[in-house]
Order: C-alpha cells, then structure tokens, then sequence
C-alpha cells in the first residue's frame, strides 16, 4: 500500500472537515444535484475525449495509486544484474535462464531472446518497443485524470451559474434564494475538491509510477545487452550508474 496516498488524502479531508465543522455548515454540504452535475459532466467529458479502451483503464489505475505495482528500487535492481553478469562470466549465457525465474518479466523476456540467438539490435529494439508502448500507455491514463482535474471546477463553475439563475427566479423570497445559493456554492465545492483531491493528485502519482517503473526497465535493458556481449559485473555497474546519475539530473532541471 501507498501510505504517502492515504495520508494525504486523510489530511487533506481532515482539512476540509474541520473548516465546514468549525463554520457549523457540515449541514449544508450535500446536495444531489450538485453532486450529479459535477461528477456526471466530469466522467462524461472525460469518456467523450479519450476512446474507450484507455477509460477501462481507469479504475484499475485509481486502485494502483493506493497498491502499486511493486517495482524494485533503482540500486537493488543494479545489484541485482551485475550478480547475474558475474553468473555469466562463470557459467555462460545458457545459465541465465535457471537464475531468473523470480525476476522481472521484462529481464526474463530479454534473457528468453538471449537465449534464442537473437542479435543485439533486434533485442534492443524488441525491448525499446515494450517501453514505449507501456510508457504510452501510461500517458493516455494520465492525460485523462488531468482532464478530469480540468473538467471538475468548470462543471462546477456550470452548477454556480445555474444556482445564480436561481438567486435571480426567487427575488422576492429571501428563503428561496438563500437555497439556490447554497447550491451554486456547493457545486463549486464539488469541482475543486474533485480535481484537487482526485483527478489531478492520481495524475501525478501515476506519472511518478510510470517514470520509476521506465527506469527500471532501461536498466534491465542496459543489463540484457551486456550479458549478450558476456561483459564484467564491474562494467556493467558503471555503465548502470552513470545511467542512473543522468536520470537523476534530468529530473532534476
């Protein structure tokens, strides 16, 4: 489980909670039709801008910003492959597959074509493809929660102005006015907590996700092609860590 997630979320409704309770207007927080317009427009902008196959994709990636997808830290995974470049320089490339069968799908896939004689361009490409289709992948879930953060506060900026139509239809009675000004607010209300709380929080967590689990994979690439060429461990490491420094200063800028 991600703690850092549901601390925040906790503090950040805990926030909220203790501002309505400390105005005494906890009472006046929910309304339905608020509550439909801004969650009913936001999912259908958002399903009318991308295709259907990245929005089923979406409450399963809502579900991994709590319980993410375990991907192991940067250092261990270098560990990790120089011990297996230290295995090939002992017992062959042939060796790998009995000593791999715990690891990463993805190390376990460029060690299969390895193993199956592919060439080193080819098994650089075949693996670089898998990055980017999944590294796209990613993205579209991202974009769409973004959009989601976006659509949120202007559908509830919709509900304020359908509240102030209100204010103006009930003039002459205070009591009515008072009401559907309640609800243009709270409908605001809706918007920026959706986008502030929801949307664009588990954007960023997936993007997060996405960039740690990218590293991981071009340093399981960078492995795979140096037990093609039967390279050292302390080779390999270098190569691996000064990957890993660039990384870090790019993210960095």
């Amino acid at each position: 489980m991600d703690f850092s997630t549901v601390i925040g979320l906790t503090l950040g409704i805990g926030c909220v909670y203790y501002a309505l309770a400390a105005g005494d207007i906890m009472g006046l927080l929910w309304n339905l039709p608020s509550f439909v317009l801004v969650v009913g427009g936001t999912i259908a902008s958002t399903m009318m801008t991308f295709p259907l196959d990245v929005i089923k994709d979406v409450p399963r990636s809502l579900f991994l910003t709590f319980f993410p997808k375990k991907v192991g830290k940067p250092h261990l995974i270098i560990n990790r492959l120089c011990a297996l470049a230290e295995v090939v320089k002992e017992k062959g490339v042939d060796s790998l597959a009995e000593h791999t069968l715990k690891d990463d799908k993805f190390l376990k896939s460029g060690v299969k074509m390895i193993l199956s004689e592919w060439e080193e361009d080819a098994i650089r490409e075949s693996l670089e493809k898998d990055m980017e289709f999944t590294l796209e992948r990613h993205q579209q879930v991202q974009k769409a929660f973004a959009a989601a953060g976006g659509y949120g506060p202007v559908f509830g900026l919709l509900g304020t102005l359908i509240g102030i139509l209100g204010v103006l239809r009930y003039l002459d009675s205070p009591k009515a006015m008072g009401a559907a000004m309640t609800v243009a607010i709270v409908t605001t209300f809706y918007g920026i907590f959706m986008a502030n709380f929801i949307a664009l929080p588990t954007a960023g967590k997936l993007e997060a996700y996405s960039n740690k689990e990218l590293l991981a994979k071009q340093l399981m690439m960078m492995g795979v092609l140096s037990f093609k060429k039967e390279e050292s461990s302390l080779n390999l490491r270098r190569k691996l860590e000064k990957h890993l420094a660039a990384q870090h200063r790019k993210e960095e800028k």
